[in-house]
């Protein structure tokens, strides 16, 4: 009964604090949080296109604002999220020179850690998917983020990973809440 509780409770504040963000204009800089790519590595999977076509629209309408985009290579795959994401970017018109890649990090946490490595990050706009937002606002205040505001991709019930992330999402919030810190 405890753990039904918990998940139901995790699971209202994450959708419920998503929905309550709101991404500030003219950044100067976009990172975008890698998620799942599919067909042999070459494609953004569901979440991932939901974020970069939201990066895309913010782009276009912030010409001067830089961009991140963060995920390493996962699960044997032969490409990085990163490299797809930049890739998906260049195709919708998002110039070479305003996209920077981070494709070290494995987890949620290092996705901030290493671009501050990267660069002075000034303003910073998050895109991510509005279950992921909570433990992503979480992990980029730790990480020493400072002038944060996000921009919330809202996932649709059709995508297959809003399912899993009803399951995972509170778990990952509780491993995140416990064990990520920066180092």
């Amino acid at each position: 009964m405890i753990v039904v509780l918990y998940f139901m409770i995790s699971n209202i504040a994450i959708y419920y604090y998503a929905s309550k963000l709101v991404a500030l204009p003219k950044a100067d800089t976009l990172i975008v949080l890698g998620a799942r790519i599919t067909d042999n590595s070459s494609q953004p999977g569901h979440s991932l296109r939901e974020r970069l076509d939201l990066a895309t629209d913010y782009l276009v309408k912030n010409p001067l604002t830089n961009v991140i985009v963060c995920g390493g290579i996962l699960h044997g795959e032969s490409a990085s999220e990163a490299s797809v994401m930049r890739t998906y970017l260049l195709t919708k018109g998002i110039a070479s020179d305003r996209i920077y890649i981070e494709d070290q990090s494995t987890r949620t946490a290092h996705q901030f850690i290493y671009p501050k490595k990267m660069m002075k990050l000034g303003s910073v706009v998050v895109v991510t998917s509005d279950f992921h937002m909570l433990r992503s606002m979480m992990l980029a205040k730790r990480s020493g983020v400072e002038d944060i505001s996000a921009l919330v991709a809202t996932s649709h019930y059709d995508n297959p990973d809003k399912f899993i992330a009803l399951w995972r999402e509170p778990l990952a919030l509780a491993n995140s809440f416990l064990f990520d810190h920066p180092k």
